[in-house]
């Protein structure tokens, strides 16, 4: 996927995303991070398709994204967002054949064999006849995941999918992601609020300040005092940890 001076506002004098050309390499994990506001779920929106461009192009082996038809676009693109409550009612196996239904035409009858590969993937399988509203947090995270790999993509993009999950099912749910990426050959690309994480997990990050990309490379490369200092306006002190690695540390406000 290329990204060519790729703008977005609601407003025309207000750019959300401003002028961002960027390549994602297939077969690695991205992060976008950066602060509140900075313009990373628009930026992700717009890779999804979910919004249009103000100005420039999103391509996909140099085909435009917008040309693209419905079923052309899930083949290659899959998303993950954020909790979503207005399936509560379902139950689990439903929602992972809702999302192998983008792949096939609307009165496609899918069966519990085509979805039940993707569901032992993400370790839910046990949970096929259970109503979404019963689940955990967690629980519910693998079950968007299922639904979105049963679209078997190119390219999984996901929305902060460890907000609001406590450690257990952070890690649970970041070993999930590491295990796709090795067996399904997918690019992954991901918003993670927890910078360490994506320093962890990730081939390559993005760092977004005020709508605009402003670094882009290896994690390694990002180990900067100062410059994540500056980003996220608090003062920034990296450490190394025996036996585990690097690791930032935000300070009190006057240390």
């Amino acid at each position: 996927m290329k990204l060519n001076d790729v703008s977005f506002g609601f407003q025309k004098n207000r750019p959300i995303v401003q002028h961002i050309s960027a390549k994602i390499v297939p077969g690695t994990i991205l992060s976008i991070v950066g602060p509140n506001g900075a313009g990373k779920t628009t930026l992700l929106k717009l890779m999804a398709d979910q919004l249009k461009p103000t100005t420039g192009q999103i391509e996909i082996a140099g085909q435009a994204i917008s040309k693209m038809g419905r079923k052309q676009f899930a083949s290659k693109v899959a998303v993950v967002s954020q909790q979503n409550h207005l399936y509560d009612d379902m139950k689990v196996i439903d929602v992972v054949k809702m999302g192998r239904l983008a792949k096939h035409h609307l009165l496609a009858t899918i069966t519990d064999d085509e979805v039940m590969p993707f569901m032992e993937m993400t370790r839910i399988a046990q949970l096929a006849q259970r109503e979404m509203s019963q689940l955990s947090g967690g629980q519910r995270q693998r079950v968007w995941v299922a639904s979105a790999i049963a679209q078997q993509p190119q390219y999984l993009f996901l929305d902060e999918p460890t907000t609001y999950l406590d450690i257990r099912y952070q890690a649970e749910l970041m070993a999930i992601i590491r295990q796709l990426h090795r067996t399904g050959k997918m690019t992954i690309v991901m918003i993670l609020h927890d910078i360490n994480q994506a320093f962890r997990i990730s081939d390559r990050l993005w760092l977004i300040q005020s709508g605009r990309l402003l670094k882009d490379g290896r994690p390694k490369s990002f180990y900067d005092e100062q410059l994540l200092s500056n980003v996220f306006q608090t003062k920034i002190h990296i450490v190394d940890i025996p036996n585990y690695g690097r690791y930032i540390v935000e300070l009190p406000a006057g240390s």
